[in-house]
């Protein structure tokens, strides 16, 4: 993942944001964690998740952008963790869930 993603390529005029920054970064470089955030659209949301997977010790490894809001609730659960083929209606095949197929 490129360099444009480290935390000190993220500006902001919010102290509030300046803190959040720094505790998300030294959070990023000592636990091993999943990580959901939460925010209007276009408040930069993946920049944040792409900065704290940078940051990261799995910086090298797969990064999933999901955009729960764009997918249907009766759908969720399948898209996020898969379904088995005939589980429900129109399942005619098994199929990895976004999770899965990126899990490290």
């Amino acid at each position: 993942m490129p360099d444009i993603y480290r935390f000190h390529n993220i500006t902001t005029k919010s102290r509030k944001m300046t803190n959040i920054l720094k505790m998300a970064e030294k959070f990023a470089e000592t636990m091993n964690t999943s990580v959901s955030i939460y925010g209007e659209s276009g408040t930069g949301k993946e920049v944040f998740a792409r900065a704290i997977h940078h940051a990261s010790g799995k910086k090298d490894g797969s990064f999933v952008v999901v955009n729960c809001a764009a997918i249907p609730a009766s759908l969720l659960e399948s898209e996020l963790f898969g379904h088995k083929k005939g589980s429900f209606t129109g399942a005619d095949s098994d199929r990895q869930g976004k999770l899965d197929l990126h899990a490290a």
